[in-house]
């Protein structure tokens, strides 16, 4: 596939999860996702009294928001008290503020600036599929495709939330980073395999203002975030031998530019909320009275209906479980999509089994690889951190991890049409071609279900439920 093909279809891919994002933003009755009261009153504190808010006693009030949600948030209903998202870093904040004033505080105009801030996924998927792997675009817009069209994930993004922002920067700082350590890869005319060149990658001081961009924008993207710029600097040293002055070089870039652009935000939180709470972590969890423990869930209900409810509902939650949690899909959809899944367990095995010598990885793809799986760690230890205080099966929480989960998806589905290829190809080496190009398609084939389920979920779950 040409890359001017490639971009086109991205545009459409883009555009469609553009125009499914506003009838999400649209349809979806006003409050009616997970914590966008509380999101939507930071912006207008700072619309009324300028950045930034300060979490305090009194801004989470369980009775009163468990009445209101029960009520599907009646017209007229008193959302000022619901402030308990105060302790969020303020970028994704300072950002919608223009819009909320322009618009006289549109709830609909936040959540279209939200979904126009979440094409970042997609298209960081694509490119940091497409710069490993510059000979295999479909899987690259399989990618793009698979992180676009989680019914769940559009309705996080059509919706006011920090996610769709925290989203786009670790999706700009995996594509910086993988770009960093030499990819995509060309070949020299004598036939070897050389990374990009040195004026073409972007400077360590690229990945430590990234960094500290994550900073300002979400505490879930701290961990990934930091994973991806510490071992891309690593990983470079070892595969191109820099020496032991180079590495502390690229250190000292990435952690004065982090520090200069992020590190103010914690200054600020030690002044307000003292020394060392310079996440204004503890703060928010001296304030979240009520909020379900874990240790009182297991107490109540024993280890075992936990782990079957911790893993169940994180399953539902990722794909969709819309509202606040209250409005899952049937279970014959949660099933379809595991028999999806395991098709792609299956060709993954395929992929890694049969297919590994056609994926012969040069060393800054396979840095680069290990850099995708650091995000899956990360994810993973902070979804299982959160959850060891607090009872918070909501799957939109391993999003973090979704381009390079997307990643795999891809490469199995293309594992899966090697596969057929070689079984069922005619002999006759022009048919052959002609059928081996038609199966190519097969990654991005696969996943055209997912924005008809995104349609389906919200005229079908979501608009009757929670109208």
């Amino acid at each position: 596939m040409s890359k001017k093909l490639s971009y086109l279809l991205l545009a459409g891919i883009v555009l469609l999860f553009v125009v499914i994002g506003t009838l999400y933003a649209i349809e979806t009755p006003p409050w009616q996702a997970p914590d966008e009261p509380a999101h939507y009153n930071y912006i207008a504190q700072i619309a009324g009294r300028g950045c930034c808010p300060i979490i305090a006693m009194g801004d989470w009030d369980s009775v009163y928001l468990d009445q209101i949600k029960g009520e599907q948030f009646p017209e007229n209903v008193d959302l000022s008290p619901i402030e308990y998202e105060d302790h969020q870093p303020p970028l994704y904040y300072l950002l919608l503020t223009p819009v909320y004033l322009a618009t006289d505080g549109s709830l609909i105009a936040l959540r279209l600036a939200s979904v126009l801030l979440g094409i970042g996924g997609p298209l960081a998927a694509y490119f940091v599929i497409a710069r490993l792997l510059p000979e295999h675009r479909i899987p690259a817009l399989a990618a793009a495709t698979f992180v676009a069209f989680i019914p769940q994930r559009v309705a996080i993004m059509a919706s006011v939330n920090n996610d769709s922002l925290a989203e786009t920067v670790l999706g700009i700082i995996l594509v910086v980073a993988i770009t960093y350590l030499g990819n995509p890869g060309s070949i020299d005319p004598d036939g070897h395999a050389v990374p990009l060149p040195e004026a073409s990658r972007p400077h360590a001081a690229a990945l430590g203002g990234l960094l500290g961009v994550a900073f300002l924008t979400k505490l879930t993207i701290y961990l990934p975030a930091a994973m991806i710029v510490g071992l891309a600097i690593l990983l470079r040293r070892r595969t191109e031998r820099h020496s032991a002055r180079q590495l502390a070089q690229d250190s000292i870039w990435v952690a004065g530019m982090a520090l200069l652009i992020g590190g103010g935000w914690w200054i600020r939180n030690i002044v307000v909320y003292g020394w060392p709470d310079f996440l204004g972590q503890a703060a928010h969890n001296g304030v979240v009275i009520g909020q379900l423990r874990t240790s009182e869930m297991i107490a109540t209900v024993g280890l075992g209906r936990y782990l079957t409810a911790y893993l169940t509902t994180t399953y539902h939650s990722f794909w969709g479980q819309f509202g606040w949690m209250g409005v899952p899909m049937p279970d014959r959809i949660y099933l379809l999509i595991g028999i999806f899944l395991s098709i792609t367990l299956l060709g993954l095995v395929i992929t890694f089994g049969l297919f590994r010598r056609r994926l012969e990885l040069t060393p800054w793809q396979r840095a680069g690889k290990w850099v995708l799986a650091s995000v899956i760690l990360a994810t993973l230890a902070n979804y299982i951190g959160y959850n060891l205080t607090f009872v918070q099966f909501q799957g939109r929480y391993l999003y973090t991890m979704l381009i390079p989960l997307a990643g795999l998806v891809a490469l199995s589905w293309w594992g899966l049409s090697s596969g057929l290829g070689q079984l069922i190809s005619p002999q006759e080496s022009a048919a052959r071609k002609r059928w081996e190009h038609l199966l190519a398609w097969m990654p991005l084939v696969a996943l055209a279900w997912m924005p008809f389920l995104t349609l389906w979920a919200l005229f079908k779950y979501i608009i009757p439920n929670l109208g």
